[in-house]
């Protein structure tokens, strides 16, 4: 059975991924904070929900496919620079 921590590296492996590179320390910082925040319950709904699974699906299941996410978060994490994302017009705080 995944423990949580492994859980919430996962749920922030996919969310990495959808972002993208060029990713900033302050929101990825706040992105850990709020996967933090969510329940257990939660926390496997959201999965589930960005897995394409069911939200009943059983802890097995969604070990299964928490499998293949670790890949995805090692070819993102080569690519994380923590600077701040200048393909747009920087943010106020940006400047």
């Amino acid at each position: 059975m995944a423990d949580r921590e492994t859980k919430e590296r996962k749920l922030l492996a996919l969310m990495v991924s959808d972002l993208g590179p060029g990713l900033g320390k302050s929101e990825m910082a706040r992105l850990e904070e709020e996967v933090r925040a969510l329940s257990d319950a939660e926390l496997d709904r959201t999965l589930a929900g960005r897995l394409d699974l069911p939200h009943s699906v059983d802890e097995e299941e969604l070990e299964q496919a928490l499998l293949h996410v670790e890949e995805l978060f090692r070819s993102n994490q080569e690519s994380f620079t923590g600077a701040p994302d200048m393909s747009h017009e920087p943010r106020p705080e940006e400047r």
